[in-house]
């Protein structure tokens, strides 16, 4: 025991310990405080953003119709903090395909009418 407590005594006054002055926690207490102050509010706008713009970069890659409209709803979802985004979103992925292609199919002309008329009468 009184080996232990003379090396500890040793080490203390060595300076190899760094627990005593507290300068090792004082380093890491300034430069996690610099990262918080510094880094984090630069990511989360950056994030912020991000998310923001994925609306629009959804209906770029689908070639919507009305990209215009939902980059305005995507700019407007900055301004008015998040509130528009899950609209711009729902937007950015509805397809509007499927009612052309039925616009095809119902639009017929006259001559084509008469057959079917015919073909249903028979």
């Amino acid at each position: 025991m009184q080996r232990i407590s003379l090396l500890l005594c040793l080490l203390l006054s060595c300076n190899f310990v760094q627990a005593s002055t507290g300068h090792v926690e004082d380093n890491i207490a300034n430069a996690a405080s610099w990262f918080i102050l510094l880094v984090l509010p630069i990511a989360g706008i950056y994030l912020f953003w991000k998310v923001h713009i994925y609306p629009e970069k959804v209906a770029e890659e689908k070639n919507h119709p009305q990209l215009k409209a939902i980059k305005s709803m995507c700019l407007l979802s900055l301004i008015f903090g998040g509130l528009l985004w899950p609209v711009a979103l729902i937007w950015a992925n509805y397809d509007y395909g499927n009612q052309n292609d039925q616009k095809k199919d119902t639009d017929h002309t006259e001559e084509e009418r008469n057959t079917i008329e015919n073909q249903t009468q028979c």
